[in-house]
């Protein structure tokens, strides 16, 4: 038997599905073995009967190679790609439009948005390398390293003025700490998958894992963040929950959790308008129509330039002057004004067509921690599109809010690139045996 499994494991290239596939034929040998002795056979003979029903061990250990190997979605790739080059084209046109960009000469605005892009996209071809079922035992350590990390940033870099963003600087290097929580979405999969089965007591530290970066994010301050991070993480606590990870009442919990997540945001206006907040009450007020606010302005900029652009070419509107980050925030009001609604609705649908390919690669798998880590990148992506486009539509207050892939911020550009690394590093091991995962019991779903 032992010659028979190490020729047949000299075919299978993948290392990493050795021991899987090892255990799993040792036992199909030894069933078989069994079936064999009770039906008469010697001991010896059974065995080498056994073995002579799975068939010549190279052509199975090529078959088995074949289904095992790593995987590559080139077809994602390609699309990344191709975002990859619009992104660079648009920063070119909004660089050659204005001699001076977020307080950047037009050469250096150029060189710094397209040095954004390929690190963005070679971090990700790196990562998608790296397996992620490092992550299968140590979720819990690395999600709490993270937070204390960005805990003791916040302490170190915090700025005293009320609204203020917070960020990191090193040298010339900024990294905006808003978008830098977004890396902390997968991670919180990975919690996830390490308090399955664990019952009330797992699910009661998965909602602290939970509510502590949306506390973190609020006192950045950064209110859309936390509101963010609370219902991506809610989605993926309740789709762990349906999908039967603690053993508990669904229905119940679940009623219960959002009845109380949807009274939040409720309460949480009544305190800004009862002073609370008082930076953040003339905003909240605006966004009601109760007063009128620097919002309510950029807004009705919004709103005209939709209104006066065109399906296809550009409408001749001045945006750079006018209109505040148009290179950013509101890069999609760029694009209609420059190049038409079309071009707008175009790089839409190549980001909503990387967040829907992320869900399903995640949705597809069996392996519970990379559907988990991955639903949890798509989710990042698909929000901040959605908040993206209601921002530009002037559906939503003016807020921070960035485009994955084309927004104007180094950080924001890194990060998505990042987490499709991790979708793309879910994809490429799908069918390769996680060992961590076989051992628990779990790995399977």
């Amino acid at each position: 038997m032992e010659d028979y499994i190490k020729t047949l494991l000299e075919q299978v290239r993948c290392q990493k599905a050795h021991p899987a596939i090892e255990r799993e034929l040792r036992g199909h040998i030894e069933e078989q073995a069994m079936a064999n002795m009770e039906s008469g056979m010697q001991k010896e003979e059974a065995m080498r009967q056994a073995i002579r029903d799975m068939g010549d061990p190279v052509k199975a250990g090529v078959d088995l190679d074949r289904i095992h190997r790593p995987q590559m979605a080139w077809d994602v790739v390609g699309v990344m790609f191709l975002i990859a080059l619009a992104s660079i084209f648009i920063h070119i046109v909004i660089g050659m439009g204005a001699e001076e960009i977020n307080s950047q000469p037009q050469g250096e605005y150029i060189g710094l948005a397209i040095g954004y892009t390929a690190a963005g996209f070679a971090a990700m071809m790196l990562i998608y390398r790296v397996d992620y079922s490092i992550f299968a035992k140590r979720g819990k350590l690395c999600a709490g390293i993270f937070l204390v990390f960005m805990t003791t940033a916040a302490l170190i870099y915090r700025i005293k003025l009320p609204g203020a963003p917070l960020f990191f600087q090193n040298g010339g290097i900024r990294f905006w700490a808003a978008y830098v929580m977004f890396l902390y979405i997968p991670l919180y999969g990975a919690v996830l998958y390490q308090y399955y089965g664990s019952g009330w007591g797992g699910l009661i530290k998965s909602v602290l894992f939970l509510l502590y970066p949306v506390w973190l994010a609020y006192k950045m301050p950064r209110m859309s963040l936390a509101l963010l991070l609370l219902l991506i993480m809610s989605v993926m606590l309740s789709a762990a929950v349906v999908k039967g990870w603690f053993d508990i009442p669904k229905k119940s919990f679940l009623a219960v959790y959002w009845a109380a997540l949807a009274a939040m945001p409720a309460a949480w206006v009544y305190w800004v308008l009862n002073g609370a907040l008082g930076y953040q009450k003339a905003r909240v007020m605006a966004f009601l129509g109760l007063s009128p606010h620097e919002g309510s302005y950029v807004t009705e900029l919004l709103t005209g330039y939709l209104k006066g652009g065109r399906l296809f070419g550009g409408s001749g509107e001045a945006v750079p002057g006018i209109l505040p980050d148009y290179y950013s925030d509101y890069i999609l009001t760029f694009l209609v004004t420059s190049f038409g609604i079309a071009a707008a609705c175009a790089v839409c649908l190549l980001v909503a067509v990387v967040a829907v390919k992320a869900f399903r690669i995640s949705l597809g798998l069996r392996n519970r921690l990379g559907m988990m880590m991955g639903l949890g990148s798509g989710l990042v992506l698909f929000a901040n599109t959605t908040l993206n486009v209601l921002e530009n539509l002037g559906a939503l207050p003016a807020t921070t809010s960035f485009l994955p892939f084309f927004s104007y911020t180094g950080t924001g550009i890194l990060v998505s690139y990042v987490l499709m690394g991790i979708v793309l590093s879910v994809y490429r091991y799908k069918n390769v045996p996680l060992l961590c995962s076989a051992e628990k019991g779990y790995g399977v779903m």
